[in-house]
């Protein structure tokens, strides 16, 4: 059986208290946006993009598995 790395799109909603005039004022200045967090949003597609591999220890050896601590 082969290995194979599966990357997955997610959006990342940030979301920012902001207080202002009006709507325009609110998104021209970010200086003062207070970030309150982030929520995940929903999947939006996944693509193989390594293998396929012989075996786990190859794949994980390959660029196309790094990910950021």
């Amino acid at each position: 059986m082969a290995w194979f790395i599966i990357q997955r799109e997610r959006k990342t909603w940030t979301k920012f208290l902001v207080e202002a005039e009006n709507e325009e004022a609110a998104t021209e200045n970010d200086d003062n946006w207070e970030y309150l967090g982030y929520v995940d949003g929903d999947d939006t597609d996944s693509d193989i993009v390594g293998g396929p591999f012989e075996t786990r220890a190859e794949s994980l050896a390959d660029l196309v598995s790094y990910v950021e601590d």
